[in-house]
């Protein structure tokens, strides 16, 4: 009787394990409440995939953006905000139209920018405040 039992519980949580997605690896996007803890008042150590370039980023707590390339000190400015959508966009002084990407987190503690299903950047260290006097 007991064997029998057994077998149904574990017959059945084998086809809960198979069927739900609870378990799934399939990447969640970062809430709205966890991008503004991850990035306001916070200076944060890029990578652009494209060519490998790093970059540091700080995000002020009243949305204001700088970033400097490491390679050649090139400075940019402009804001940074959530939109509808929870995703990080940041609009460039001189651009007329935002960058807004949902951002994974990897299970080596850094995160994805993905932006129309592409990863165009990874953020890989957090500072708590403007530690580089952007």
């Amino acid at each position: 009787m007991f064997s029998r039992s057994l077998t149904g519980i574990l017959l059945a949580l084998s086809l809960f394990l198979t069927t739900s997605t609870a378990w799934s690896d399939e990447p969640v996007p970062l809430t709205r409440e966890q991008l503004l803890e991850l990035v306001y008042d916070k200076t944060v150590d890029c990578r652009k995939e494209k060519d490998q370039s790093t970059c540091v980023n700080y995000f002020s707590d009243e949305g204001v953006l700088v970033q400097v390339l490491h390679k050649n000190k090139k400075r940019k400015d402009g804001r940074w905000f959530l939109d509808d959508s929870d995703r990080l966009c940041i609009l460039w002084d001189g651009k007329i139209k935002p960058l807004s990407f949902v951002v994974i987190k990897n299970y080596n503690g850094t995160f994805n920018m993905i932006k129309s299903g592409k990863h165009l950047s990874t953020m890989l260290k957090f500072y708590d405040g403007n530690t580089e006097k952007l």
